[in-house]
């Protein structure tokens, strides 16, 4: 482990041996996050949880994820350290998810996700910013979209085979103990051969208080951060949607068995794990509106083919093929737009606001309402609409940013 350790005398090999190790590190994190919806069927029925039930399950973990990116991005700023924050908080919630595994009630599931939500929310920034301050070139959209690459690669292509497995053989609580078992192993190899960074620090000046809405003030003056702000909300709340009632529109509408809608996300997993690698690079060369742009118009076939052809084939495909593309704006209007526009002091705290922020309308609050409309005779068609209404939101957005380091 010693010879892992002194990786960091090579700068080069560093930065690729740290971007590895965060692929895996986000990949199970987002694994353990979406983890649920594969095997939605089987929690569903053995702990006799409600549509809207399983939507707070998924409602309550983003929830604290938002509060989690708020607090400890600004945390971050103000220490100007990274990995003294996210490692010990992998290291919970890794346990956290082996403690779901013997949790017999829906408010149990309900309370320990609620707990850990709050220790990966700001998991991805804190994995960028020492990312960020390793970097030999001018590459951060690509070494950042590589570390989603993660998550499509083992959240949404090897997760759902993998943890359908485990769900059919033996139950669903050994996949929270699989996932949490990976995590902690991750966070201990990240404790002994990642070393700490030294960002700039937001420091209060002597005699002033409210540091923290003071940043908020400030970044509020930028118009390019009020718009990824903005974005950031309509992107996740569709995102989400598709994430959680997508999987509920291939077994209730389309009478899609548990194993095979596994081999189908899985499948659109795949698909999706070059997308989330070149978008980002492509936004390093192109400019990430023009990316941002294109993508969102991609990613609105998804529900519009769901809309389209309810019922039918072709309305899987496009869920399939497009259904996953949103994610990769992340890095764009989160990390690369931001990282170019904002006084580097502010970063953190930015960063931190526009995923909790995201996180908490987009992911928490949209899905509790989607939830109750979900139990409604026709609510999937309601939700498909709602989303194509979200990513069409955002492409206007999109349209309105103007990446510069501009006051408003």
């Amino acid at each position: 482990m010693s010879t892992l350790i002194k990786i960091n005398k090579y700068p080069r090999l560093y930065v690729n041996y740290i971007s590895g190790l965060f692929f895996l590190a986000y990949g199970f994190v987002m694994l353990d996050a979406n983890g649920i919806t594969f095997f939605s069927d089987v929690l569903m029925k053995e702990l006799g949880i409600s549509a809207s039930q399983y939507s707070n399950l998924n409602a309550v973990v983003w929830s604290t994820k938002a509060l989690s990116s708020i607090i400890i991005g600004a945390i971050a700023d103000r220490t100007g350290l990274r990995k003294v924050l996210v490692v010990p908080l992998l290291y919970v919630a890794g346990l956290l998810s082996i403690l779901v595994s013997f949790a017999n009630s829906y408010v149990l599931v309900l309370l320990l996700r609620f707990v850990w939500g709050f220790c990966v929310g700001a998991t991805m920034s804190m994995l960028v910013s020492i990312i960020s301050n390793n970097l030999i070139k001018n590459d951060l959209g690509a070494r950042s979209g590589f570390m989603s690459t993660g998550s499509a690669v083992i959240a949404s292509t090897l997760g759902p085979i993998i943890l359908t497995q485990i769900v059919l053989r033996y139950s669903w609580r050994a996949a929270f103990i699989f996932t949490g078992g990976i995590i902690i192993f991750i966070a201990i190899i990240m404790h002994l051969t990642v070393s700490e960074v030294h960002c700039e620090k937001n420091i209060p000046q002597p005699g002033k208080k409210g540091l923290f809405l003071k940043s908020v003030s400030e970044l509020m003056h930028y118009k390019s951060f009020v718009l990824c702000l903005i974005i950031g909300v309509f992107e996740c709340a569709a995102k989400l949607t598709l994430t959680i009632f997508g999987p509920l529109y291939l077994t209730e509408i389309m009478n899609i068995t548990t194993a095979q809608k596994g081999t189908l996300l899985s499948i659109m997993g795949l698909l999706y794990i070059p997308v989330s690698f070149i978008i980002p690079a492509l936004a390093d060369k192109f400019g990430g509106k023009r990316v941002m742009f294109v993508t969102f118009v991609i990613c609105s076939l998804s529900p519009l083919g769901m809309i389209l052809f309810e019922g039918k084939v072709i309305s899987v495909w496009t869920y399939v093929l497009f259904g996953n593309w949103a994610a990769a704006t992340v890095s764009i209007f989160i990390y690369l737009i931001p990282g170019q526009d904002l006084p580097k002091n502010l970063i953190g705290t930015a960063n931190g606001i526009i995923m909790g922020v995201s996180v908490f309308f987009g992911g928490c609050v949209c899905p509790l309402i989607l939830g109750h409309i979900a139990n409604s005779v026709s609510g999937l068609n309601v939700i498909t609409s709602i989303c194509l209404i979200m990513f069409i939101i955002c492409l206007i957005l999109t349209a309105l940013l103007d990446s510069q380091k501009k006051r408003v």
